[in-house]
């Protein structure tokens, strides 16, 4: 079970795009988690909305024909770690 539900980052990301609270530090704060999580979950929701806020799944597909294609995502386009993990919808940068 993960340690925060969906429906919570929603929340959460919802109350500071509304600016009521008064920042993300703030609303971070109020909540009693670090900052650096809200980020993560603004962060993911900007880049893909808040389905991506979902605890990912083990990626048990790694084919290796996959590994080498996002490999090479990374390269044509030029993305961070980051941005490649995303696109992929891997668990972290250590995939790549």
């Amino acid at each position: 079970m993960p340690k925060y539900t969906k429906e919570f980052k929603i929340k959460l990301v919802l109350e500071y795009l509304s600016g009521e609270t008064g920042g993300r530090e703030k609303v971070a704060e109020k909540y009693g988690i670090p900052d650096a999580t809200l980020r993560n979950w603004i962060n993911k929701y900007k880049s893909k909305g808040f389905d991506n806020l979902s605890k990912k799944l083990k990626n048990n597909n790694n084919t290796s024909e996959f590994k080498p294609s996002v490999i090479q995502y990374r390269q044509i386009n030029k993305t961070t770690l980051k941005e490649t993990v995303e696109h992929f919808n891997l668990v972290n940068e250590s995939m790549v």
